[in-house]
């Protein structure tokens, strides 16, 4: 269940009409139909031509959504309605599997939004757990937002401290305050004991973090 500091998908849908590329504000629901038409395939080739058919400006009132990553959203809502479960989960992992960085965070943002029939946690722990392997900011982040409530806690801990590792702002956590416990306070700690034992900065959102995980 998406928390309510996300935006729903109508409020996404309405913000990327105003903010998309001249002409293409009625791209996504063109397409997908043509596309559902056509066939897994040309599913996959819509899905990787987001970008250029309707640009990634922000959305105005969503600043961390681009207008790719709303129009791949809106996409993939059309795609997993009109096949069975088991073909739309295999049409996520293919898109996650074979997309560029823009899709494969595209994927990650989508799955909290589709029906769990598609996007099961197994999936969606899996996707996650792919891109927290990567040191790309796009995928970490993305992976820690909703769909990061599919991680178990150990996974989940050490997105947390990549995060802290990559300069990525903890405000791209969600429930954060939620599942900060002992165990994130006593790795952050020892991270920053690393740090200073090497004579580099510990950065600063490591004291603030582990007092919170300390208290939960």
């Amino acid at each position: 269940m998406l928390r309510p500091a996300h935006p729903s998908l109508t409020e996404l849908e309405l913000g990327f009409r105003k903010a998309a590329r001249a002409g293409s504000a009625r791209w996504p629901a063109e397409a997908a139909r043509a596309a559902v038409a056509a066939g897994p395939a040309r599913q996959r080739a819509v899905f990787a031509s987001a970008g250029r058919a309707c640009g990634r400006a922000r959305i105005a009132a969503w600043p961390s959504w681009t207008c790719d990553d709303a129009a791949r959203l809106l996409l993939l809502d059309v795609f997993v309605g009109v096949v069975p479960p088991c073909d739309a989960a295999t049409l996520l992992r293919r898109l996650y599997d074979r997309g560029d960085a823009h899709e494969r965070r595209a994927v990650l943002r989508a799955l909290p939004y589709l029906p769990t029939a598609a996007a099961s946690v197994a999936l969606t722990r899996s996707l996650a757990e792919d891109a927290l392997r990567t040191n790309d900011h796009r995928l970490v982040a993305a992976a820690l937002g909703p769909c990061g409530y599919a991680l178990e806690p150990a996974a989940w801990r050490q997105g947390v401290l990549k995060c802290v590792v990559l300069g990525l702002p903890l405000t791209a956590v969600t429930g954060l305050d939620d599942r900060a416990d002992r165990e994130l306070a006593s790795m952050l700690d020892d991270f920053a004991r690393e740090r200073e034992a090497a004579g580099r900065s510990v950065p600063p959102e490591i004291a603030p973090l582990a007092a919170l995980a300390r208290e939960s």
